[in-house]
This record gives structure tokens, sequence and C-alpha cells, in this order.
């Protein structure tokens, strides 16, 4: 199975409809799922069918406490929906699930591997600046740890016998 890669910039029309990239449709298939996903950088995932309803299965059933379960079953499944693909390539965007992930005209479709987002060029954009500074911020942590480590064993801090 191929993975999802690249980053598309398309529109969608005035019924919300959205074209989805040959490279994406091919492997999505004629008929795939959409889902909102509400978080602080809200976006649309594509998932193909089968793949969507395993993968959410295999999740939901670690969740020991049954309260829990049902209120990630209902996230899950309640914004999630339909999409087929027409002839011209596109898939209606339901108004609702569009609100959530902030389109209105602009959109990046990104492949993620095993998945399609469609996101908001400026959330993307926020989005991306946080995952990158946060990035950033653990590789110069991790590089100080390993300064500070490689110091130490310079001093022969490490030294058998507590030596240094």
């Amino acid at each position: 199975m191929q993975s999802f890669i690249g980053t598309f910039e398309h529109n969608l029309d005035a019924k919300n409809r959205l074209f989805v990239p040959a490279k994406f449709r091919e492997d999505l298939g004629g008929h795939f799922l959409i889902k909102a996903v509400v978080s602080e950088y809200p976006c649309i995932e594509a998932f193909r069918k089968d793949d969507y309803d395993s993968a959410t299965e295999e999740a939901l059933s670690a969740v020991a406490d049954p309260t829990i379960r049902r209120m990630r079953r209902f996230a899950a499944y309640a914004g999630t929906s339909d999409a087929t693909v027409d002839a011209q390539g596109r898939i209606p965007i339901p108004n609702k699930i569009a609100q959530i992930a902030g389109l209105t005209k602009e959109t990046l479709i990104v492949g993620m591997g095993d998945h399609v987002e469609i996101w908001n060029p400026a959330t993307f954009d926020a989005y991306f600046a946080h995952v990158t500074e946060n990035y950033m911020a653990q590789e110069a942590a991790s590089e100080s740890e390993e300064k500070l480590s490689l110091e130490r064993k310079a001093a022969g801090a490490y030294l058998p016998g507590g030596e240094g």
C-alpha cells in the first residue's frame, strides 16, 4: 500500500466541494471517510474506510473505562462523514466539518503517510510553527544533555571505581 506524501493547494468551490489530487484519490479510492479533528489546530482527516474502522476499533479496545470508551467512540464516529468522489474528482465537505476545520476557500491537502489531512493554510502554518518550535527546543535540550555527558566523560566522571 502506497503512503500518502506531498502537499497540494486547492480551493473549496461555492458548494463546499474540494478537488482531491489524483495522487491521493487513487489510493483513497472513490469512497472514503473524512473526519473533523477538534483541537487547538483543527483540520480534516481522510482515511481509507477499512483503515479507519480497524485503527479506531483498535484504539478504543485499549480504553478500559466504558464511559471514556463511549465518549471516544462518539468523537471518532459522530464527526465523521462518507466522502464519494464525483466525476470531476471532487468531494463534498459537510458544512459542520468545514466549520470545525476553519475552511473557507483556500485549503492545503497534506499527505500524512497513512492518511490525508485537509487544512486551512493559516492554521497549518501556525501548527507547523508550533511543531517546529517544540522540535527545536527538544533538539537543543538533547544536544545540551549530550554535550554535558561528553564533558563529564572527558573530565573522568565516568571512570571505573568512581574516580572524577
